[in-house]
């Protein structure tokens, strides 16, 4: 329930929608190319992240596309939710500012091989 409410946030912002599809898009790309050989085709990649039953892409990279696009667009989600946690935090003073609310939710070794 969680994802679709995030992703109707997303979708219901032009800008935001548009930054997820290209993020996906380069995210495929570089994926893609840094583990074939032959480049993928950038066209074909965005008229696929825009209807999957377009584009030229061989069955193999339609999967690796549709994985890719999947991994983007849950990253989307959660960034959209810590954003909406980070707001609630603020207001109910449980955190004084970014840095509080990355201290207060980071894993404790995370903090430790930052210091």
């Amino acid at each position: 329930m969680w994802a679709s409410i995030m992703d109707e946030i997303i979708s219901q912002e032009p800008t935001l929608s548009v930054r997820r599809t290209l993020d996906a898009k380069h995210y495929i790309l570089n994926r893609w190319n840094e583990t074939h050989d032959t480049p993928i085709d950038k066209s074909a990649v965005m008229l696929f992240l825009c209807d999957e039953r377009c584009g030229s892409l061989t069955d193999e990279q339609r999967s690796f596309a549709k994985d890719g696009r999947a991994t983007i667009y849950a990253k989307y989600r959660s960034a959209v939710f810590r954003l909406f946690l980070y707001r609630e935090m603020l207001q109910t003073h449980q955190v004084s500012g970014l840095e509080d609310f990355f201290r207060v939710l980071s894993p404790p070794d995370i903090l430790q091989s930052a210091g």
